[in-house]
Formats: C-alpha cells, sequence, structure tokens
C-alpha cells in the first residue's frame, strides 16, 4: 500500500471526521531554544483512533489551517480517495512559523522510518547550513524511489532546491522569480478549492497550494517518469 505523507501544521481532526479519513502515523517536532533540546512525538495508530474519537488530545491539532488546507486539496482532487497510508507530522505552530532543525528531523522521521513513497511540503528554509543533511535524507529517499515534492519559494529555499526534490511554482511565482530559483512544474490554475476555517472556499493558489495540486495529480493520475529522480 502507498504511503503519503505530509510535513506541515498538523490537521484538524474535525476535518479527519468529516470526511472519513485515517492516519496511519504522525509525529510532533519541536525545539525547546531555552534547553537547547529538540523533541520529538510520535503517535501510533491507536493513539491517532482515540484523538480522532475525541477521547484523547494530541498535539497535532492545526491551529492555524495550512495543513489542513493542503490535504484537502488531495482529498478533493483525488476521487475516489485511493486505498493509501495517509501520515502527518506537524513543525508549524499556529503563526504557522517553526525551526528548519525540526523539518530535518520531520525529513528524516518521514523518509527513513516511516519510509513514504509520496511526500508534500508545502513549505521551505532558506538556512543553507542544513543542505548536506536534507540531501542525504532526500537523496536517500529518491534512491529506492520515493517521490518527494516542494513548494519553491520567491528565492533560492531547501529543499526544493535540491536535485532530488520536484520544486513547485505557480503562475504568479513565475512572473516576479529569478533563475536562481529551481523550479521544475508550474500550476497555472489560478484558484484552487480547498478547507479552512471549518469549510470549504476557493482561494488563490500559492506556491504551498500548487504543491498539495501537484501531489494531487501524482495520486490521480500517477507519477510521471521525470520526478522519479533517484532512478534511472
Amino acid at each position: 500500500m502507498m504511503k503519503v505523507g505530509i510535513i506541515d501544521s498538523g490537521v484538524e481532526v474535525a476535518f479527519l471526521r468529516e470526511q472519513g479519513m485515517h492516519l496511519a502515523g504522525a509525529a510532533r517536532f519541536t525545539l525547546d531554544l531555552d534547553a537547547k533540546e529538540l523533541e520529538a512525538r510520535v503517535y501510533e495508530r491507536e493513539e491517532l483512533e482515540a484523538w480522532r474519537a475525541g477521547d484523547t488530545v494530541l498535539d497535532l491539532e492545526d491551529a492555524h489551517g495550512h495543513g489542513t488546507a493542503v490535504l484537502s486539496i488531495l482529498h478533493e482532487q483525488v476521487r475516489p480517495w485511493p486505498d493509501v497510508e495517509l501520515y502527518v507530522a506537524r513543525v508549524l505552530d499556529e503563526g504557522v512559523r517553526g525551526h528548519s532543525l525540526c523539518l530535518v528531523e520531520a525529513l528524516g522521521w518521514m523518509l527513513d522510518e516511516v519510509g513514504v513513497d509520496l511526500l508534500n511540503l508545502s513549505l521551505g528554509t532558506t538556512l543553507r547550513a542544513l543542505e548536506s543533511p536534507m540531501r542525504e535524507v532526500t537523496d536517500r529517499a529518491a534512491a529506492r524511489g520515493a517521490v518527494i515534492v516542494c513548494s519553491a519559494g520567491g528565492m533560492p529555499t531547501l529543499p526544493a532546491q535540491l536535485e532530488s526534490v520536484v520544486s513547485v511554482g505557480d503562475a504568479a511565482l513565475m512572473e516576479r522569480v529569478g533563475t536562481d530559483v529551481k523550479v521544475d512544474h508550474v500550476v497555472r490554475e489560478r484558484e484552487v478549492k480547498l478547507y479552512m476555517g471549518g469549510h470549504w472556499l476557493h482561494a488563490p493558489m500559492t506556491t504551498s497550494f500548487a504543491c498539495a495540486v501537484a501531489v494531487a495529480g501524482v495520486l490521480r493520475d500517477g507519477c510521471p517518469p521525470e520526478w522519479r529522480r533517484g532512478r534511472g
């Protein structure tokens, strides 16, 4: 069974209930700057089902809505929803802020430990010091056939710039982006239907949402051969 992962701001449990979706696994990554300690909490399927049923509270709830919006794009554009295992890693808080070290740890968990086949990264960092560990984990995953899709930024960002990652932009980005930004695929639609704030709506396309549209295309239509960076 295909394993699909999303690293973002978590997911609203109400959305999972409403859409009849289940998580196969999830994790929360935080950095305590005072203690200089990175904390990782991995949740198993049983804990996630109890959370979904309302029997417990987990630190996965999407207080911003960005991660839920990303998942909703996949769910809306891939009908019927395929028989896949869904994994979520929360690295962003209610202000869509997070530390780049948490992103590196989440990449390792998703790609090495869980071994997802398809990963949505509607986020990125400009911290070039983390290029080496990111490259190691994404190259390793691509070599086994994983497809890693990441939103491009207005400036060079990681992991979108890495060769083993498929970087995605939207039409608005392409009107202003420089040649130093790697963009492998462009989503031309100007709007996208998504779930945010407790309801469905049509929102302006962004690179973050374009990334999810591209991942939905892989789930729906299959992976373009050139997106498999570690084979051939």
